[in-house]
């Protein structure tokens, strides 16, 4: 049979029953509180944590999109490189010679010489730098490298956005906590392992765990177990029959002693 001192050498962790089966000291650490912190380089969305958008790139609800470079129009999940119409032209005017000049006479007025070019049989403002005429209104611009711009594939003049999906993380516990199930809880006291609420002993060294309890060895958990469920079984038995199984049959698991130091 085991001595007292297996259970006095782990700081009165366990209360002895019987030599080889031990209850758990046990001790409760309140209510486990939502975490509300959240590691360096994250912010906080709702209950959860997501990581801060890198550079180039906002938020939108839980993700991260790439920002539009200067002059690209954000159609959601593209960024469009613009075309811009350039009006209805210089058309001719009655009074005006039987050819273009007046047509550029009044467009270079407004435009600038050397600024103005006929379409058809009418006179517009040249294109910008970087872009060319389409059709007789139109100035498109030159077709964007969206990988240099660093963002996704093309699409006509049209770059897909680079979206970061949003991971969520549970938020951090104090110094002084530790997380259970998402929740944080005050540190057990040492030598015990916490479970939600409750904190546990543990067993002495080479005992195994046993439910709530510890055993010398696994056959001795499995005799304390059964001798449990046989004990609350036979107490039911003589309940239901007002006793008249058994006159001197008690609940039998094992019993529990007082630890004297």
């Amino acid at each position: 049979m085991a001595s007292a001192s297996v259970n006095q050498t782990d700081d009165r962790q366990l209360q002895t029953t019987d030599a080889s089966f031990c209850w758990k000291t046990t001790h409760t650490r309140g209510v486990g509180q939502v975490p509300v912190s959240c590691a360096a380089g994250q912010e906080r969305l709702g209950l959860l944590c997501y990581d801060k958008c890198p550079v180039g790139m906002t938020r939108k609800g839980l993700d991260c999109h790439s920002n539009c470079p200067a002059g690209f129009a954000d159609q959601g999940l593209f960024c469009r490189n613009t075309e811009y119409g350039r009006g209805f032209g210089y058309p001719w005017k009655f009074g005006d010679w039987l050819n273009d000049s007046g047509m550029y006479q009044r467009c270079q007025k407004d435009h600038g010489q050397g600024k103005c070019e006929n379409w058809g049989w009418v006179v517009y403002p040249k294109c910008l730098p970087g872009y060319t005429s389409f059709g007789c209104c139109i100035c498109r611009p030159t077709i964007p490298d969206c990988e240099a711009l660093g963002l996704g594939g093309r699409v006509d003049l049209s770059c897909a956005k680079k979206i970061t999906i949003g991971t969520p993380y549970l938020g951090t516990c104090a110094a002084n906590e530790e997380r259970d199930a998402g929740l944080c809880y005050p540190k057990c006291k040492p030598k015990h392992t916490g479970l939600g609420p409750v904190c546990w002993g543990r067993p002495p060294p080479s005992w195994v765990n046993c439910g709530m309890g510890a055993a010398k060895t696994t056959f001795d958990c499995i005799t304390a177990i059964k001798d449990q469920i046989l004990s609350v079984g036979e107490l039911v038995l003589n309940i239901v029959t007002g006793f008249a199984a058994s006159s001197a049959k008690v609940l039998k698991g094992p019993r529990l002693r007082a630890y004297r130091t």
